[in-house]
């Protein structure tokens, strides 16, 4: 922390920052600059923070000041780079990062951060690197100097991770003998699965099927032998945690670093089906070979296990899931349409929504399952619902509601069959619980009017706002999907959505 008060120190003066912070190093400074006085502004966009961050600088003369985290929130920054670039108005860009010497192939939310940002930068320097604590200060004056311009300053994060071990020493030869001798394997399915159409190969298998979050839909999820979704993180309470422990075999079928939030090893052999290069998957001993995924489903029919487990488990998770607001309002929906399609945007509700929500089809059910990118709910939902008109819900949060607002006129142009339906707690519930576990300040993660009802109003969409289950049902009867577009507040009891997902993640 100390090297935050130090950082902190160097930043005032340079005005407010501007940005979306993560629950990671972000805060951590933002915690630092508060105890300095210095103001924080909350955007809608990481590219609006940098365009405002910069539009200060050019003002002031000094550096400009923006915030985000790693991985999609860089990359959404970067139009923002660019635009002060064009206009050479000096910014410095903090942003969360990965320790040095961490592969970011092999992490979630992982990205080149050298390579996005070379083309919209001056240059890019990293916390207690090349020129430890005057880094701010290289980098402030870098970005001021003729011609000024923005510049990266990377907030690195903790030691250095030790790599996943092994998955098993199976030679690639002896992928189909492993699956043939083994009595109780489990698989899990990448998004690869839902591109290469091994959808049926899936649906008649009788062991447990867990899919990652990009791959939603690609079993029947109200069924045998779907298992929920795989995280590498999941809890007591979740599938996973009782179905691995039990399983002497994990087939892969593109299961990737960037589609779980931990790719760690587990505690049996491990095959994983992919043809990608090797830097793109986990570190299985046999990760290639689709052409033998025909051989591969012929073993898997073999095989039957699991279906008690898996029912017991299920059972315990949807009671968990029923004290949730978010899972209750999703069952809401799952009532009224006879087929509907769920879009999820990022955030506790939709922790809760991979679980509560079981898709029969692919279409019905969309994410950002890989970069759980803030804001791209809205866009997918649109775009989903011109495809094929098919009922639409998108789910999202105070956080990501903002990004692509004006968007939706649009869905009221072309009168889409679109349900936007805010779970709202106020602010940044996913990240308020580092703030609440750590002391740090919740300032910046509270947001004072999170109502959109007269904005959205305004740009087309009939809205309203309920309390409860009950009122719920009641607006979701009243929208005729032919009509056009619509718009539901759901709140939600802050300190109840903060205990939601214990057992979960």
């Amino acid at each position: 922390m100390a090297a935050f008060d130090t950082l902190a120190q160097e930043m005032a003066g340079h005005g407010p920052v501007f940005g979306i912070p993560g629950g990671g190093t972000s805060l951590e400074l933002l915690d630092a600059l508060e105890r300095q006085g210095t103001a924080f502004h909350l955007s809608h966009h990481e590219a609006a923070a940098a365009i405002m961050a910069g539009t200060m600088g050019r003002l002031s003369g000094r550096a400009g000041l923006a915030l985000t985290i790693k991985g999609p929130g860089l990359a959404n920054l970067v139009p923002g780079l660019a635009a002060c670039w064009f206009e050479s108005f000096p910014l410095v860009a903090l942003c969360e990062a990965l320790p040095a010497g961490v592969d970011w192939s092999q992490r979630h939310k992982g990205i080149d951060h050298a390579t996005l940002v070379a083309a919209v930068s001056k240059g890019r320097y990293g916390l207690g690197e090349d020129g430890g604590e005057d880094s701010f200060s290289n980098a402030a004056a870098l970005a001021a100097a003729e011609v000024p311009g923005p510049v990266v300053l990377e907030l690195v994060a903790g030691e250095v991770a030790a790599e996943p071990g092994g998955f098993g020493a199976l030679a690639y030869e002896s992928v189909i003998a492993a699956v043939e001798k083994a009595e109780r394997p489990l698989v899990i399915a990448g998004s690869l699965a839902l591109r290469a159409g091994w959808t049926m190969a899936l649906a008649g298998l009788e062991v447990p099927v867990f899919c990652t979050a990009a791959a939603k839909g690609v079993i029947d999820e109200t069924a045998f032998p779907a298992a929920g979704v795989y995280t590498g993180v999941g809890l007591e309470k979740t599938p996973e945690s009782c179905l691995l422990p039990a399983a002497d075999l994990v087939v892969g079928l593109g299961l990737r670093p960037q589609e779980v939030l931990a790719a760690k090893p587990f505690a049996c052999d491990a095959v994983n089906l992919d043809d990608a290069a090797s830097s793109l998957v986990f570190d299985f001993a046999a990760s290639d070979g689709c052409h033998v995924a025909e051989e591969v489903f012929a073993a898997l029919a073999e095989k039957s296990w699991g279906q008690d487990l898996l029912s017991e488990a299920l059972a315990n998770l949807d009671a968990h899931l029923g004290t949730s607001q978010p899972a209750r309002a999703l069952a809401a929906v799952e009532r009224r349409f006879d087929e509907v399609r769920a879009v999820f945007d990022t955030g506790y509700f939709c922790t809760i929504g991979e679980h509560a929500w079981r898709p029969r089809k692919p279409a019905h059910c969309l994410m950002a399952g890989q970069g759980r990118t803030m804001g791209t709910s809205i866009p997918m939902a649109i775009a989903a619902a011109l495809h094929d008109r098919l009922p639409t819900v998108t789910v999202v949060g105070d956080g990501g509601i903002g990004m692509h607002v004006a968007e939706l006129k649009l869905a009221a142009a072309e009168k889409l069959p679109l349900l936007v339906l805010l779970i709202s707690d106020g602010g940044f519930g996913s990240v308020r619980t580092r703030a609440l576990a750590d002391g740090l300040t919740e300032t910046p993660l509270l947001i004072s009017e999170p109502s959109w009802l007269a904005a959205l109003e305004g740009l087309g969409l009939p809205g309203t706002r309920v309390e409860g289950e009950a009122a719920l049902g009641d607006a979701l009867d009243a929208w005729d999907p032919a009509s056009g577009p619509a718009y539901i507040e759901f709140p939600c009891d802050p300190e109840a959505y903060q205990a939601m997902v214990a057992g979960l993640r």
